[in-house]
């Protein structure tokens, strides 16, 4: 999937009105993610999405946090502005997805299995929690 795919995905699904609030919010989000996984993870991760996302994902962090999923969704609401949860979810969830759809099964699992469960429903298995 090519960078430009990857955010008309986001858009997609997030019903953002133009590229640059896609832009947006893959940025935060997938900043947040990588701090969230431990770097070998990240750079994993970052091999199967688009190059353009693999700073902002790799990034050092000092290390991986190890905040809930309530937590990692207040820092997204933080870092794009959202006024409520509800909204932090969204642009989330509308990341997340598109991650999913652009990785291997093998990686989504790998990935899925790192985090606590409460993540699983932002990559679309609320079966998972």
């Amino acid at each position: 999937m090519t960078y430009g795919e990857f955010l008309a995905g986001v858009r997609e699904r997030g019903g953002y009105p133009d590229r640059e609030e896609a832009l947006r919010v893959t940025e935060a989000v997938v900043v947040l993610l990588g701090t969230r996984l431990q770097e070998n993870s990240a750079r994993h991760l970052a091999s199967q999405l688009p190059a353009e996302l693999t700073e902002a994902l790799t990034h050092d962090s000092g290390g991986a946090s190890t905040w809930s999923e309530g937590e990692f969704l207040t820092r997204v609401g933080e870092a794009t502005g959202a006024e409520n949860e509800a909204v932090a979810r969204k642009h989330a969830e509308a990341v997340c997805h598109t991650v999913k759809d652009t990785i291997s099964g093998g990686e989504l699992n790998k990935l899925i299995s790192q985090l606590p469960s409460g993540y699983a429903p932002l990559f679309g298995y609320p079966e998972l929690t």
